[in-house]
């Protein structure tokens, strides 16, 4: 640690590198002005100053406070709390860490109760981390907290609701760090200091960085804020209840922070093989930075060329490495542990030998692997990839707080394919995706709501993961955190499809690796947006995608928007598009069964047309909403979302206004027309009003005009529906339909109703409908219960006579399809959870099983396992069956880290008219164990066995089983000991250097110890003992042969002069099948040229290399190496 003191304001430094220790007393400077520490204890310097340092330090012990910083890397925090009870009036509290940025904040109150979109209400002024109280409006009523910079920039809170508790449990008043930011404008960029305490007695009064913090009920405190660089004097008092303490501790925020690691070494020399002599000169260049301005920049890099020639070196860096992400550290050159309890934090994902990100505020530019981010109407792209990615948008922003342009481009070569599954809800919370070997962390999962008549898209909502579901990567299984029903429900009086109106879906985008195919591709594409004025924004999107076949996927895209309110837009669309399409699989039934849709291919267009606005927007003082679209879509339009095979048209209007208090309205037309012949046209005029504030009577009229192939004619209904709802826990409804003119062959609609939702005994809810009519029966029930985010339970059942299973023709009756699924906390350390979905689609039968437990023993050990199971029944389309299951394991205390995890997967029988049958083990196991403060021991096992035919999986094995040791003795720090052990048996052939062809079969044991013993400081002597026992065979139709060796390696090592080092060393390798030892010896002198480089010469005699893997055998010969470290 390095003081400089200049007045009361000390500016620290602290130097990160090589440590050294000094036994020798201070060496006394008096009024140098400068103290040196290490590890607390005084060097160098004027003495004084530790007591000037010391006297606060002290002083803060002794009162319990902590005063620190934290760095320029803290994420800025924005919370909106609820303090007291809810009720007429509610109290505010605004919560960030970031107050030395904001110039004010508002509280914003919005009404969703109402017709139309949610409507602003009113605006509270609030000050930053200050509390305020409001009066809450009639309806349903949320609060979003929004401050704002000097520029007008401004970040906001995701919506609170006002009208019920606060869901977070928390202490009012408390900083806790919560971060409810769902919109972030504001650039930030600091340093973070933390003020803490403990043992504050109740009643007193804490004062830091001009704020009044209260402590929690223990009498504890923390509090977090970000600061410009510079000094900063940070006062911390405490008053009150018998305290009286006043402290000051002066703070320096740093302008830069940095951390870098670098290594370059490069040799020339000659060498001799076959009694030719050449010259060579390679190298490697490895490195990592980090650093943090107190501008906002940031960078993050690494490199590592790996070993190869000086004129290769820098070449091809941006190609893909086949060691990359998992093996960059690679095994075979490495030792397990090196004794030190060492981990790895990787954040520099790349598959290739470079990372680079630099950023500053929302901009960036990056290259490895990132997730694509472009969103512009039509065109979208949110695919794992690597490569180069970057973003720009402008400091100026709109009234809005947008940035008034942007960019984001990105540019890849993806090594697997993109697939689109469309999992239909059914009721349940697990889904079976079409594809395993999924890659990790190239998901994109959402929810999708669809008009049901025309397929239009009406709501996207993207899931969380780890919030919202879970995955199992191998398995190829979503597990959502709630169930998901394809009921979207009926909007209006009208029935039109028994099922509901609308229906949902999960929408699952990965990246998944094919087994008989090799991927080539190149992507690239970008977006760039500008908002010409505030309320009008033009935006362009292009992509494109060549698969290495020729056909190439294309698409562009041009977007306009005019939005002069909030609530009032008017968009535009156009895209065209170019190539073979996407591939979407659809499923009805979670994934057992999949209809994958042929892709259209060609040259399409679509245009679109939509526009929007409260009705107050229109100058009219009526509560409600009018919306209107118009779309084209031509033959050979393809997207991620769309895959066109006729020209279609669709356009609509829908209007809902509530004319009074009692009396509302609402009215719709779809209209849908297709070169194919199709035609759906659908209208409706409803009318509600509420008898009184329980009891609500509507009526409605519906058109309906369809051309399918199946029903051709007109239809117009009527129909009544009356709704109960004397509380919120209660309400029932019931409802009569009737068709009044039919013409065609159009199906008459006549139908009865009745349904309702009832929360009962806390925590249970039941709602559900029946009804029959011309269309058949339908029916739906569910039971649920809440009772915490580990124990839940639901059960239902649905009938929809309109419902059909992608892929499957129906035999018989529908019977409908059962579920049952829950989660239970059974205390004792158990938790569980299962789900059984039982679908009687006539002769196509099939059940769905998915159960999971958990076990925790102790604080240390926890066991886990689940079962996948999934069945189909049909004497028509065949039978098949999945099952998997799963079983893991995690241990840790204090000296032992352990885990393990077992996957078994088998498909069965005929589906969609292709087998499936397959089998497949994997099994991962991780053992970390600290013997004692000297030595450590580490296991690592990754196992596979695989068998298919070549379609679904490759049939091979792979095992990698790994043992290391290692003795670092605390007292006698001269011997140091490592030993690994290794078996690796593949019979797949790893395709590795980006090359189409399998690599070598191999079954290898490989031993390796080495130990070095320091006899004084100036001499060392090494050793090192290897043995290789392999067989390798080209291909499996080629008998393996056997490859043994063994080697001998000791050295010694002579420090001399300071600055100059020597090494000798003999190796001796001893090859089995040959019955031949190859003897070699090496010898180098090396002078250390200052702290951080070397230089090194020597000759290697005989052509042995320590290596057990290189059986080149050309290393003699003389060499120069030059080493710098940083």
């Amino acid at each position: 640690m390095v003081q400089f003191m200049s007045s009361r304001l000390p500016l620290r430094a602290v130097l990160l590198g090589s440590c050294v220790t000094f036994a020798t007393p201070i060496i006394a400077q008096e009024g140098a002005g400068f103290l040196i520490t290490i590890n607390g204890a005084p060097t160098a310097g004027d003495a004084s100053i530790q007591q000037q340092v010391r006297r606060p330090d002290a002083q803060l012990d002794q009162a319990d406070v902590r005063i620190q910083y934290d760095g320029l890397t803290a994420t800025p925090v924005l919370d909106l709390e609820i303090e007291g009870p809810v009720g007429p009036s509610v109290t505010l509290q605004s919560a960030m860490n970031y107050p030395a940025y904001v110039t004010r904040g508002e509280i914003r109150l919005y009404d969703t109760s109402g017709a139309g979109a949610p409507r602003l209400v009113a605006t509270r002024p609030i000050a930053p981390n200050g509390t305020t109280t409001v009066q809450v409006p009639d309806g349903d009523i949320y609060a979003t907290h929004r401050v704002y910079d000097a520029r007008g920039r401004y970040d906001e809170t995701a919506p609170l609701s006002l009208n019920r508790a606060d869901s977070r449990l928390r202490a009012d008043g408390v900083e806790d760090g919560t971060d409810a930011t769902a919109r972030r404008g504001i650039p930030v960029h600091g340093g973070a200091v933390t003020v803490s305490g403990s043992s504050v007695p109740q009643g007193a009064r804490v004062q830091t960085m001009g704020e009044v913090i209260r402590p929690d009920a223990s009498g504890r405190f923390a509090v977090q804020r970000i600061l410009p660089a510079g000094a900063h004097p940070v006062g911390v008092q405490v008053t009150g209840a018998g305290q009286n303490v006043d402290l000051v501790r002066d703070i320096t925020v740093p302008r830069a922070d940095w951390f870098y690691v670098a290594t370059a070494d490069l040799t020339y020399g000659t060498r001799r093989s076959d009694g030719v002599t050449e010259t060579y000169s390679e190298g490697r260049a490895a490195g990592y930075v980090n650093g943090h301005f107190a501008n906002g920049v940031q960078l993050t890099a690494q490199i590592d060329t790996g070993v190869g020639p000086l004129e290769d070196l820098l070449s091809d860096l941006d190609e893909r490495d086949p060691r990359s992400v998992l093996l960059r550290i690679d095994p075979d050159d490495l030792y397990p542990t090196y004794g030190d309890d060492s981990t790895i934090v990787d954040d520099t994902p790349t598959q290739g030998r470079i990372y680079l990100r630099v950023e500053r505020d929302n901009n960036f530019l990056l290259w490895g692997n990132y997730q694509a981010q472009v969103q512009g109407g039509y065109l979208r792209n949110e695919r794992t990839l690597y490569g180069l990615t970057g973003h720009y948008e402008t400091s100026d922003v709109t009234s809005e707080g947008a940035p008034r342009a942007s960019v984001d481009l990105y540019s890849a070569q993806p090594e697997r394919l993109a697939q689109r599954d469309v999992l239909i809800g059914t009721g349940g919370a697990v889904y079976f995706l079409n594809r395993s070997d999924i890659g990790i962390g190239s998901e994109t999962i959402s929810v999708q709501v669809r008009d049901a008549s025309t397929g239009r898209v009406l709501e996207t909502r993207e899931l969380v993961a780890g919030q919202d579901y879970s995955i199992n990567y191998i398995q190829g299984v979503v597990t959502l955190s709630a169930p998901l029903s394809s009921y979207g429900g009926t909007d209006g009086v009208i029935v039109t499809a028994p099922g509901g109106n609308t229906e949902t879906a999960l929408i699952a985008q990965y990246e998944y690796s094919p087994t008989a195919q090799d991927v080539d591709t190149f992507a690239y594409g970008g977006r760039a947006e500008a908002w010409v004025t505030d309320d009008i924004r033009i935006g362009v999107t292009a992509m494109s995608e060549d698969n290495g076949t020729g056909d190439d996927q294309q698409a562009i895209g041009v977007d306009l928007l005019w939005q002069p309110s909030p609530t009032a837009y008017v968009s535009l669309d156009y895209a065209r598009s170019e190539g073979p399409g996407f591939t979407s699989s659809i499923s009805s039934d979670g994934g057992l069964v999949f209809d994958t849709q042929t892709d259209a291919g060609g040259t399409g267009e679509a245009y679109r047309l939509e526009a929007g606005a409260n009705l107050s927007d229109l100058g009219l003082s009526a509560e409600g909403a009018i919306a209107t679209y118009f779309e084209k879509r031509t033959e050979g339009f393809s997207t991620l979302d769309y895959d066109i095979d006729a020209d279609e048209t669709l356009w609509g209007v829908a209007l809902d206004a509530q004319v009074s208090d009692r009396l509302s309205i609402a009215a719709a037309y779809d209209d849908l027309t297709s070169d194919a012949g199709d035609i759906e046209r659908e209208g409706t005029v409803e009318v509600s009003y509420a008898l009184n504030p329980a009891l609500t009577l509507a009526a409605g009229l519906g058109y309906t005009d369809r051309d399918d192939g199946t029903e051709i004619g007109t239809r117009t209904d009527a129909a009544v529906r009356l709704t109960y709802a004397p509380s919120d826990d209660l309400t029932v409804f019931g409802y009569v339909q009737s068709t009044l003119d039919r013409s065609g062959t159009i199906e008459a609609n006549d139908r009865v109703g009745l349904g309702g939702s009832y929360a009962f005994a806390d925590t249970w809810t039941v709602e559900g409908e029946v009804s029959d009519g011309d269309q058949g029966t339908g029916a739906r029930i569910v039971f649920r219960q809440e009772r915490g985010e580990q124990d839940s339970t639901y059960f239902g059942y649905e009938l929809d006579p309109d419902r059909d299973i992608a892929g499957v023709d129906l035999v018989g009756n529908d019977d409908g399809r059962l579920i049952f699924g829950g989660s239970r906390d059974l205390g004792g350390g158990w938790s569980t959870y299962g789900e059984n979905t039982y679908d009687m689609f006539g002769a196509h039968r099939s059940l769905t099983s998915a159960y999971g437990v958990s076990y925790e023993v102790s604080d240390y050990l926890t066991y886990t396992a689940s079962v996948e199971f999934g069945q189909v029944r049909d004497d028509v389309n065949g039978d098949y069956e999945r099952r998997g299951l799963g079983l893991g394991m995690a241990y840790q205390d204090a000296s032992t880290t352990a885990s393990a995890r077992l996957e078994y997967r088998t498909d069965d029988g005929t589906l969609s008219g292709s087998d499936r049958d397959s089998e497949t083990v994997l099994l991962v196991a991780d053992v970390a164990h600290k013997i004692d403060e000297e030595r450590r021991l580490i296991f690592r096992l990754d196992a596979a066995t695989t068998s298919g035919d070549g379609t679904i999986v490759e049939s091979g094995d792979l095992i990698d089983a790994q043992l290391g040791y290692a003795y670092r003795p605390i007292d006698n720090e001269r011997l140091n000991m490592l030993f690994r052990y290794r078996y690796l048996e593949d019979t797949y052939g790893q395709q590795l250097d980006n090359s189409d062809t399998p690599g070598s079969l191999q079954r290898s044991h490989v031993l390796s110890f080495d130990a070095s013993y320091d006899l004084n400081e100036e001499w060392t002597l090494g050793g090192k003992i290897g043995v290789r026992l392999s067989e390798t065979a080209p291909d499996a139709a080629t008998a393996f042969t056997e490859n043994n060796a063994a080697l001998l390696v000791a050295n010694a090592r002579y420090h001399f002069l300071h600055n100059w080092d020597a090494l000798v060393e003999v190796r001796a390798m001893r090859f089995d099948q040959t019955e031949t030892t190859e003897f070699g010896a090496l010898g180098a002198v090396y002078r250390n040229l200052g702290p951080n480089v070397k230089l090194g010469v020597g000759y290697n005699f005989g052509t042995v290399s320590s290596d057990l893997t290189d059986i080149d055998f050309d290393e003699g010969g003389s060499f120069i190496n030059l080493v710098a470290q940083f």
